[in-house]
């Protein structure tokens, strides 16, 4: 859209998504809540948001009471 401005280094920016098939906060603490401090123990960038996923069941409101 031209009336939205280019977001600095966007080129260099990485999305990475895991699945598994347990809930995310079953391995949270050993697996993926050390990521941040790998990453920038490696010196390759940083982790700006780490954060588990529950999907929705479709055509129910499961879970609409814990998004607020």
């Amino acid at each position: 859209m031209s009336y939205v401005d280019d977001v600095p280094g966007l080129e260099r920016r990485l999305t990475l998504l895991t699945l598994t098939d347990a809930p995310a906060a079953d391995g949270w603490p050993q697996t993926f809540s050390p990521t941040g401090a790998a990453v920038a123990a490696a010196g390759v960038g940083r982790v700006e948001l780490a954060a588990p996923f529950l999907p929705t069941i479709p055509g129910t409101d499961a879970y609409v009471d814990q998004l607020r």
